[in-house]
């Protein structure tokens, strides 16, 4: 597998991932509001349910978009790892895509989770408190993972233009606090922040690496 090869599989996965996270909130801004996160925090489980009944349609169409976008940045990031291990990082690079490879299983997993709570509530079957309390704890251990992956990550990006330093930069003091700010202190501005810290990070990401792929070839 060539550089240029390499470089490709980065770019257009990384830009995939943008995409569907684009297609969510595009989803969200026209359904008034709903998303996933709304489904994976504890809460009064008569209220539990009658909102992911009411939310069928567009959650339905976040979960696409989102089991999509879980595939394209894994993909992503499996050949970041290709393109950056060395001799001298390959440990930090090996935990770092394991975090993220966890993280995609996780998020998987809450996926279909959700989908048969939301099976569940239309057949007029009951959802226990147990089952929202566990998934809002894995929820938060499947962000938290994601943290740690990015924020190693980080140290082995190249950083050879602006926008290469200003990704390394972004994921330490940006992504990783506010992250974690979404759940100690919860705030919708803080889950914003991360949304399009994301977006923007997978966007930045497959731009650097376009320009790279396009230089490759010159």
């Amino acid at each position: 597998m060539t550089k240029k090869e390499i470089y490709k599989f980065i770019a257009f996965p990384a830009f995939a991932a943008a995409l569907m996270l684009a297609g969510m909130l595009t989803t969200s801004l026209f359904s008034g509001g709903v998303t996933a996160q709304n489904f994976e925090i504890v809460s009064n489980v008569e209220d539990y349910t009658r909102n992911i009944i009411a939310a069928e349609g567009p959650l339905r169409l976040i979960l696409t978009f989102d089991n999509l976008f879980l595939i394209f940045y894994t993909a992503a990031f499996i050949f970041l790892a290709i393109d950056t291990w060395n001799e001298t990082n390959i440990w930090l690079v090996v935990v770092a895509l394991s975090a993220l490879v966890i993280t995609a299983y996780l998020d998987l997993h809450e996926n279909h989770d959700l989908m048969v709570q939301l099976t569940t509530a239309i057949n007029g079957m009951p959802i226990s408190l147990a089952d929202l309390q566990e998934r809002m704890l894995w929820s938060q251990l499947k962000f938290h993972s994601s943290y740690l992956g990015f924020f190693l990550f980080a140290f082995v990006l190249p950083a050879d233009t602006i926008l290469e330093k200003f990704l390394k930069i972004s994921l330490w003091f940006g992504y990783l606090p506010i992250g974690v700010l979404v759940y100690t202190f919860p705030n919708h501005i803080f889950d914003l922040l991360r949304y399009f810290f994301m977006l923007g990070g997978l966007f930045i990401l497959g731009w650097n690496y376009f320009v790279r792929y396009r230089k490759e070839g010159a």
